[in-house]
């Protein structure tokens, strides 16, 4: 089970939760033509998998922040998994999340916002495993809900800023980047371990950041998290390598 990394603050959790929120703010939330057009030029200019970690690290400040109001156990275990994927795709089973009810579409249920950020976690884990170039609304989706729900004085606007300029300048798309693509192969792009959007490195530490994975995947415990996948069956979906383990 993930802890809360350093940049988050605990406040956020023991604040109350006063973003409105129902159904039409939710929907409106998921407007394409709504998103900050300057986000989404930010987010525009980082490559993929920085597309997607961005979106996670922003996800999880919105788990964090419910952690004390309800149950966030299920969401950090699919949070788990989706980091995992940013290796391969063969660490996580899908997330899509199927429990949408309408009557947690209420102002001062945790319940709202937290089916929101699962919604965007299941699309953005299915965006990013398909390859498609939605991940740059995906990633910016993530960042307005988490800037919606999280209180004003918490810091997250502020490392929002650094981490966009820290990403273009570490992790921008590659001279070969086709916007119009279809499909997007970004294999050959490093994965960016979640221990970085503490330390927001710039030039990237490769060293550090191998070490930050190797952690991170010596603490997954598949048979405590539904959404992983166990080595067995990871080597008979062709997974190449040691499982759990960074070669």
């Amino acid at each position: 089970m993930l802890i809360r990394p350093p940049h988050i603050p605990e406040s956020i959790t023991k604040a109350p939760l006063t973003c409105p929120w129902n159904n039409a703010i939710a929907l409106q939330l998921d407007n394409f033509d709504a998103l900050p057009k300057h986000l989404a030029d930010a987010v525009a200019a980082i490559n993929y998998k920085g597309k997607m970690a961005l979106g996670l690290a922003c996800l999880e400040w919105i788990f964090w922040r419910l952690a004390d109001l309800t149950d966030v156990s299920d969401a950090l275990n699919r949070l788990e998994a989706a980091w995992a994927s940013q290796i391969s795709i063969h660490y996580s089973r899908s997330l899509n999340y199927l429990d949408v009810r309408d009557e947690v579409m209420t102002q001062g249920n945790p319940d709202g916002p937290l089916q929101g950020a699962l919604l965007k976690l299941q699309f953005l884990h299915l965006v990013y495993r398909k390859g498609k170039p939605q991940m740059i609304s995906e990633s910016t989706r993530c960042a307005t809900l988490a800037a919606h729900i999280l209180p004003a004085d918490c810091g997250f606007e502020a490392w929002l800023q650094t981490c966009l300029e820290s990403l273009g300048d570490a992790y921008p798309n590659g001279a070969d980047y086709d916007r119009r693509a279809k499909i997007i192969d970004h294999s050959a792009e490093p994965p960016i371990p979640r221990a970085w959007f503490t330390s927001l490195t710039t030039p990237p530490d490769a060293t550090a950041d191998g070490a930050a994975w190797a952690a991170f995947l010596g603490d997954l415990d598949p048979a405590n998290n539904p959404y992983l996948v166990p080595a067995d069956e990871m080597r008979s979906n062709g997974f190449v390598g040691d499982p759990y383990r960074m070669t």
